[in-house]
């Protein structure tokens, strides 16, 4: 457990310079460096991100006019949440698949981690030339119904489209353990061109929303320990402390290059742990 403490710690600097959940660094380490097994290190992960995501909740004193977003995508977040945790279930228990849990979600990971990765490099890059990329790719496609939100500078939003968002969200943090933020912002940004201020309080609501519903589902399929979802908090206070003093110092943009670079890495370090487990 004083591995998992240290481990804790450094995850959550890290992810308080970032501004990032620490899930998609945890999850990894956990079952590749400590060896614990992938269902564990997932349902631990998603319940240790509770208690961060309610004192910022708590902190932040959201008011309710910000739930709205967040409720929209409530039902599809439920349905994504429940598809992912049980297919995480299947793939731990199951011996009829050439695939075990482990190799799915590390593969899941390498795939999700490239592709964030480079775009927060590509985004980066553009930003520095004053190029930035445009914004609502999802906002075109109107399917009915559509709403028009207040808030949003009455701009109307398609209701299918905005569930399955949820439904995809869901289903990648119900699998992976992941709090739904490393989502949840750039989707709010660049595919409905949520305001920036919104979209960071539409992601705490949707974090905690996600957390919740995966703490609930994994600790039914006791996937969840509560020794080292203790050790993780120990450790991940403390780091998120040391974090938040370094990311005052550092600009938006050298954040997000910072970020891209740390995703690519996580996802080579995925990828070694999955060429070792096939040359086995």
């Amino acid at each position: 457990m004083i591995l998992a403490i240290v481990v804790a710690f450094f995850v959550g600097a890290i992810s308080a310079i970032f501004g990032v959940g620490g899930g998609f660094i945890l999850v990894p380490v956990l079952n590749s460096a400590l060896g614990i097994p992938m269902n564990i290190a997932v349902g631990s992960v998603v319940s240790y991100v509770l208690g961060p995501a309610t004192t910022a909740l708590l902190y932040r004193n959201v008011q309710w006019t910000s739930w709205r977003l967040p409720l929209i995508l409530s039902g599809g977040l439920s349905v994504g949440v429940f598809l992912g945790g049980s297919t995480l279930n299947f793939f731990t228990h199951s011996e009829t698949v050439s695939i075990d849990a482990e190799t799915l979600v590390l593969r899941v990971y390498l795939g999700l981690l490239s592709a964030l990765g480079m775009f927060s490099l590509w985004e980066s890059e553009r930003a520095t030339r004053f190029r930035p990329i445009p914004r609502g790719w999802l906002n075109r496609i109107l399917l009915p119904p559509v709403i028009r939100i207040r808030d949003w500078n009455n701009r109307t939003l398609s209701v299918p489209m905005f569930v399955w968002f949820g439904v995809s969200v869901g289903f990648l943090s119900g699998l992976l353990g992941i709090s739904g933020g490393l989502l949840i912002v750039p989707g709010l940004l660049y595919l409905f061109a949520v305001d920036a201020q919104k979209t960071v309080v539409t992601s705490m609501v949707v974090v905690w929303l996600v957390s919740f519903q995966s703490t609930i589902l994994h600790a039914w399929s006791g996937n969840v320990d509560i020794k080292l979802v203790a050790a993780l908090l120990a450790g991940g206070t403390i780091g998120a402390r040391v974090g938040s003093s370094i990311g005052r110092r550092l600009g938006s943009q050298q954040l997000r290059r910072n970020f891209g670079i740390l995703a690519i890495c996580t996802a080579i370090f995925v990828a070694i742990r999955l060429s070792i487990s096939a040359s086995r």
